[in-house]
């Protein structure tokens, strides 16, 4: 509501910019014919765009229609290579028009109500020129009228209508955001009266009047809480589509007790499939984690069988047996290489030899046959004697027909890995050693 001392402070400062109608404006800054006419146009252009957002061309339409013809003459004439002289001469005829804009647009504010452009950008925003563009285009016409008589120097069209415009502004604010929001549901409110429900079908009548309401309530208590209104009016076009499917069965000769009835028995049904689904779901992960449980047990057995079967055929000094992350590891303590050599004496291969035929027991897919030394001497010369000795008995087991040429590799281990104290002489043998690594399908 405005005040009675801000249309005496509108009053005062109207008094201070009418100007009347003049072909040129009030207090123009000329602008340097050494400025550059592109840059002076676009900062003006930039200048009356700020002005639009803030309805300056709204508030004060005379000053700010001359403003843009002046920037509109500076154009032409710079297309028509017109002097600069000429071109920012008309530039700063439209900075100063727009100066008197902005001065009258702020008194306009101060007559009509400072929450105008609030309450007109507002009904904007909801979309009042597209649902309701006959009420809109009045109050347009209206305000148009009250602002070009404040750009005359008249306050009482402002004194009299300007609080009942900025009303109506809000008000149409308002029955647009409905309109957005619950539009659907009224027209099926509608036509479900129309068709008989709120005498046939009271109940879900009254649910989706109660919905309808209490969306319409949140519209007018605060239009611009737009999440709050949305899930009302979500709810609201819910019940009120449920209203139609009701009042049609109900036409079609059913009771509205009964089509509720046969609703809420529907729903118990679906409920009980959801749990039964669910439970079914819950059922079969169940009973797919204690087969894959099963198959991994089984797994795990039967490398266990065939660990124990190698350690049937190979005496404990000769071999350790056991599994790792799925595969059998096979160390072959009886088989000692001498310090920096790689040849295999008849000891080895008569243990070899009980080696072939024991892999011929596990079916092996693959078998990685590991060389490892001690630390005497140097990493290099080591990794290359460790390489050696694995391919010695890669080459002694393929020659022996024990396992396919494709299905066997040999690799040096050098002395990273040692399985004893290398400052003894007996760890230092034991670390000279064969270890085979075998993947089973």
């Amino acid at each position: 509501m405005v005040s009675r001392t801000q249309k005496i402070i509108a009053s005062l400062a109207l008094a201070g910019v009418v100007a009347g109608c003049a072909s040129t404006p009030p207090n123009v800054q000329s602008i340097s014919s050494t400025a550059n006419p592109t840059t002076e146009i676009e900062k003006t252009e930039m200048m009356l765009n700020e002005a639009r957002s803030k309805q300056v061309d709204v508030l004060s339409p005379e000053n700010f229609t001359d403003a843009s013809k002046a920037l509109q003459k500076a154009k032409d004439k710079k297309e028509k290579n017109k002097s600069n002289e000429d071109v920012l001469e008309q530039v700063s005829y439209s900075r100063a028009w727009l100066e008197q804009a902005n001065a009258k647009a702020e008194i306009a504010k101060m007559s009509v109500g400072s929450d105008i452009t609030d309450a007109r950008e507002g009904a904007m925003k909801a979309g009042a020129p597209k649902f309701f563009p006959k009420e809109w285009d009045k109050n347009g016409k209206e305000l148009e009228k009250i602002t070009h008589a404040v750009e005359r120097g008249n306050l009482k069209p402002s004194d009299k209508r300007g609080e009942d415009i900025v009303r109506r502004y809000r008000e149409l604010e308002r029955m647009s955001v409905s309109k957005a929001y619950l539009g659907t549901a009224k027209d099926n409110l509608d036509t479900a009266k129309k068709d008989g429900a709120d005498k046939n079908a009271p109940k879900s009548f009254s649910m989706a009047s109660m919905k309808y309401d209490n969306a319409e309530k949140m519209i007018q208590a605060d239009p611009r809480n737009t999440n709050a209104i949305a899930r009302a009016a979500q709810d609201a076009t819910r019940e009120s589509q449920h209203l139609l499917e009701v009042t049609r069965k109900v036409n079609a000769g059913n009771s509205e007790d009964l089509v509720l009835m046969a609703e809420r028995q529907q729903r118990q049904i679906s409920n009980l499939r959801s749990e039964y689904s669910s439970t079914e779901q819950e059922l079969q992960q169940v009973q797919s984690e204690a087969e894959r449980r099963r198959m991994e047990l089984e797994k795990q057995q039967a490398l266990l069988d065939r660990a124990q079967a190698l350690r049937r055929q190979l005496k404990p000094n000769e071999a350790e047996v056991f599994t790792e992350n799925g595969k059998l590891m096979v160390r072959l303590k009886g088989l000692q290489f001498p310090s920096a050599q790689s040849s295999l004496g008849p000891k080895n291969q008569a243990l070899l030899n009980k080696v072939e035929a024991a892999l011929a027991g596990v079916a092996p897919s693959k078998v990685i046959i590991e060389g490892h030394t001690d630390n005497v001497g140097s990493a290099e010369t080591n990794q290359s004697l460790s390489e050696k000795r694995a391919q010695a008995v890669e080459n002694y087991l393929v020659s022996k027909g024990a396992i396919a040429a494709d299905k066997v590799e040999a690799v040096g281990r050098g002395f990273e890995e040692p399985i004893s104290d290398n400052n003894t002489k007996q760890g230092r043998a034991q670390n000279r050693r064969i270890d085979m690594v075998i993947e089973t399908e």
